[in-house]
């Protein structure tokens, strides 16, 4: 993957690599206000099916100074779960990774639910 990856107007860094995962960082808003990324990968079995297969979790940190004048981060994490198998495909990992974002997209193609479920923490 490239050391430097671009997210709308962000380019993130590559801050760190080993073999597990990585980590890039944002520094726009500042070094004392970052947003991280990391991007990890485990091996797994899973206990219903018995099934190898690779968890991959994607985690974005943004640094927010808070009232009391502390910085704190606001994270979000997409954890997605592939067994081995020919036949899953990456077209079966998009659209479950696409339903989620439907749910708090905010333009016409979603939902716009983040208010909803982030914030007044309905279900």
């Amino acid at each position: 993957m490239n050391d430097a990856l671009t997210l709308s107007t962000l380019t993130f860094n590559r801050s760190f690599s080993e073999k597990s995962g990585s980590e890039r960082r944002e520094v726009s808003r500042g070094v004392n206000l970052p947003e991280v990324l990391s991007i990890k990968h485990q091996q797994y079995v899973d206990s219903a099916t018995k099934l190898p297969g690779v968890r991959s979790v994607v985690r974005l940190d943004r640094h927010v100074a808070i009232t009391d004048g502390r910085i704190v981060p606001v994270s979000a994490y997409l954890v997605v779960v592939v067994p081995n198998d020919a036949m899953i495909e990456s077209a079966d990992v998009l659209a479950a990774v696409e339903r989620i974002a439907q749910l708090i997209q905010e333009d016409d193609s979603g939902l716009d639910l983040a208010d909803e479920i982030f914030v007044n923490h309905e279900q």
